[in-house]
C-alpha cells in the first residue's frame, strides 16, 4: 500500500491513539486555537492546577481534572464544560500511560533478575500449546517490545475483521487471537526495527508477563504496583466504582467507555489525578523510593523512538541540560498528558473527559518553558529564504511544508497551520526558530541535491529530506459557513463509516474509530479535499440541489460513502 491506508488493514492510526501526537510531539492533527489560547500561552509548571485544567479542555464538553506535583506538595484543578458536576475522585482513562506500567512491571522482573531484556518472544512461549511462531517473531526480544522497536505494526493484522466495534474496539480481542496473529505475522525484517509505535507489541508484552508469573496483567499491575502504593482507584475492571469514571465525550455526543482483554498492556488502566500523583512521586523518589531500583531503571535509555530517546515506555525530552521524561493516552472519549521532570523533582497529570481535547494545550507551554527554543529576528534580503519553499518528508506521516509570505518564511507541519518563522544566526545560515511553538529548522543543501531540513523541538530531533510534493491549499480564510455543508456521516460500503466535522475554518475527518485528521481544499478543484500525511483525498458529490451527497475517497482506487445525515 503507498504509505499507508485509510481504509487497510495496516492502517497505522487506526484505534488507541494513546500517545499519536506526543510520541511524535512535531504537531498536532486538530492543532486549532480555542477558547483558551490567552491561559494556554501563559501557563508553566507554576501555574495553578485550574489554569491548566481549563487550558486542556478548551471548549470541548466534559471535565477535566489536573494534578501538579511541585516542592513536595501537590495541588488539584478541575475545569467542566456543558456536563453536570463531575463525581467526587473521579476515574478516567488513561490509555497508553498503562505502557508505563507494563513497562514497570518488566522493569521490576529484570531487576530482580527474573527476566532479561534479552529475552525472546519464542524463549518465553517455549512449552505452550500455540501456534508456531515464524522466526523473525520469535526472535523478538522484551527489550525491543518495550521500546517500540519489535517490527509489529500498531496493530495486529486481524483487529478489524470478527467481533470489531468500533464503540468497544478492544473488547474482544482475546488471547487466542493475539497468539494467533504472532504466527501469521510477516515482519519486513528482523528485528530490531526503526521504532514505531505498536500497541500490537506492548499487548504482547502484557500477556508475556501473565504467562510468566501465571496471572493476568491487571493483577500484576495491582499486586506490585497499585497495592503496594496505595494506588487503590486505578483498575482496569471498574467494579464498584463505575458511578465514578467522568462521562466519556467525542465532541458533544457521549460514547462508550472501553474495555480490553488480551491487549490491556497497550492501555486498560483507569486512574485518578491523585492516584498518578502518587505513582509520579514514587519514581521520582528512584531507588530510595517505595518502588526501589526498579524506579531508577524505569528512566533507562534503551532506543530511540521517533527523534528521542526512550526508555521502559517513557519517553525522554532532552534539551538545555534538561530531562523531562512524558507519556500520553487517548481513548475513544477520553485524553491524558503526564510529565515528569527529575531534575525538579516536579510532575504534572491532566485527565480529560474529551476525545478532542488537545494533550498539546498542557504539555506544549510546559515543554517550551523546560526547553525554551531561542529568540530569532525578522528575515533580510540576504537570508534568501525563497530557496526554502517546498515540501520535507522526515516520515510517512510528517511533512514540513514551507512559503514565504509577506517577506516572511512559514513552516506548517502535517495537520497544522501556516506559522510565520524567525531567522536565527548570521544570514545565509539557513537556521529559523518558531519561539512560540518551541521548533527549530535548519536547512542544509549538498550541492544540487534536494535540501534536508534538520528539525528539533523539545528534544526531539528528526531529518526531513525535499521532496517533489505539492503543498495543499495555503490556509486562505475558510469559514464553518462555507464548510458546513460538508459535516455529516458517510458510509462506506464494507460499513466503516467518514465523520466529518468543521471547526475552526477546517475540514476535520474520522474514519471509523481513527484520530480525527485535517483535510485542506485542492486548489483549483471544488469539493476536493487532500490530506497532507498521507496520499489521499476525498471528492465530495452533490445533488442538482447543491446539497452534499457523497464522498469519494481517491487512494489506491475509488471507494464511495453515501451520506447518511447532514
Amino acid at each position: 500500500m503507498d504509505r499507508w491506508s485509510l481504509t487497510g488493514r495496516w492502517a497505522w492510526v487506526a484505534v488507541l491513539g494513546c500517545c499519536s501526537v506526543w510520541a511524535l510531539p512535531a504537531f498536532s492533527q486538530t492543532d486549532a486555537p480555542d477558547a483558551a489560547t490567552s491561559i494556554r500561552d501563559g501557563l508553566d509548571w507554576a501555574s495553578p492546577a485550574d489554569a491548566l485544567a481549563v487550558a486542556g479542555l478548551g471548549r470541548q464538553r466534559g471535565v477535566a481534572e489536573v494534578g501538579v506535583l511541585r516542592q513536595g506538595q501537590a495541588r488539584y484543578g478541575i475545569a467542566r464544560n456543558r456536563v453536570e458536576a463531575a463525581p467526587a475522585q473521579a476515574l478516567f482513562e488513561v490509555g497508553s500511560i498503562s505502557k508505563v506500567f507494563t513497562g514497570l512491571l518488566l522493569a521490576q522482573a529484570v531487576e530482580r533478575g527474573e527476566l532479561s531484556l534479552d529475552d525472546t518472544v519464542g524463549r518465553l512461549l517455549q512449552g505452550q500449546a500455540l501456534p508456531d511462531l515464524p522466526p523473525r517473531v520469535a526472535a523478538i526480544t522484551l527489550g525491543q517490545l518495550v521500546t517500540h522497536t519489535s517490527c509489529l505494526a500498531r496493530l495486529p493484522g486481524d483487529f478489524f475483521r470478527a467481533g470489531y466495534d468500533a464503540a468497544n474496539p478492544y473488547q474482544r480481542y482475546d488471547r487466542v487471537r493475539l497468539w494467533a496473529s504472532l504466527a501469521q505475522a510477516r515482519l519486513v525484517q528482523a528485528p530490531p526495527c526503526q521504532s514505531s509505535y505498536s500497541n500490537w507489541g506492548f499487548g504482547v508484552l502484557g500477556e508475556l508477563l501473565s504467562v510468566r508469573y501465571g496471572r493476568p496483567w491487571a493483577e500484576l499491575v495491582r499486586e506490585r504496583i497499585t497495592a503496594p502504593l496505595g494506588m487503590y482507584d486505578t483498575v482496569q475492571e471498574l467494579g464498584d466504582k463505575a458511578s465514578r469514571l467522568a462521562v466519556p465525550h467525542e465532541g458533544e455526543q457521549v460514547v462508550s467507555s472501553w474495555d480490553f482483554d488480551a491487549l490491556a498492556g497497550a492501555g486498560a488502566l483507569r486512574s485518578t489525578t491523585a492516584d498518578m500523583l502518587l505513582f509520579s512521586r514514587a519514581l521520582l523518589a528512584g531507588r530510595e523510593g517505595p518502588l526501589g531500583p526498579a524506579a531508577e531503571r524505569m528512566f533507562t535509555v534503551l532506543a530511540e523512538h521517533e527523534g528521542a530517546p526512550i526508555g521502559y515506555a517513557l519517553m525522554l525530552r532532552d534539551q538545555g541540560g534538561k530531562q523531562t521524561w512524558l507519556h500520553g493516552g487517548g481513548t475513544g472519549g477520553y485524553r491524558a498528558v503526564w510529565l515528569l521532570a527529575l531534575d525538579s523533582g516536579e510532575a504534572v497529570i491532566a485527565l480529560m473527559s474529551n476525545a478532542r481535547a488537545l494533550q498539546s494545550d498542557v504539555m506544549a507551554p510546559l515543554l517550551r518553558m523546560r526547553h525554551p527554543a531561542p529568540e530569532g529576528r525578522p528575515a533580510v534580503p540576504g537570508d534568501a529564504i525563497d530557496q526554502h519553499v517546498g515540501t520535507n518528508r522526515a516520515s510517512p506521516q510528517l511533512t514540513f511544508g514551507f512559503v514565504v509570505r509577506d517577506g516572511q518564511l512559514h513552516s506548517r507541519a502535517s495537520g497544522g497551520r501556516f506559522e510565520p518563522l524567525q531567522v536565527w544566526g548570521a544570514p545565509g545560515e539557513g537556521r529559523f526558530t518558531q519561539p512560540a511553538t518551541g521548533r527549530q529548522f535548519r536547512f542544509v543543501r549538498d550541492g544540487a541535491g534536494p535540501a534536508t531540513v534538520h528539525y528539533e523541538r523539545f528534544g526531539v530531533r528528526l531529518k526531513a529530506v525535499q521532496v517533489q510534493e505539492s503543498l495543499l491549499a495555503l490556509d486562505a480564510p475558510v469559514s464553518d459557513e462555507a464548510l458546513a455543508p460538508y459535516g455529516g456521516r458517510y458510509r462506506l460500503a464494507g460499513g466503516a463509516v467518514f465523520d466529518v466535522q468543521v471547526q475552526d475554518g477546517r475540514l476535520q475527518v474520522r474514519l471509523g474509530s481513527q484520530p480525527r485528521f485535517t483535510v485542506y481544499p485542492v486548489l483549483g478543484q471544488p469539493d476536493r479535499f487532500g490530506y497532507d500525511s498521507i496520499r489521499a483525498e476525498l471528492q465530495f458529490e452533490r445533488y442538482p440541489s447543491g446539497e452534499v451527497r457523497a464522498v469519494v475517497l481517491h487512494q489506491n482506487g475509488v471507494q464511495r460513502a453515501l451520506r447518511l445525515e447532514p
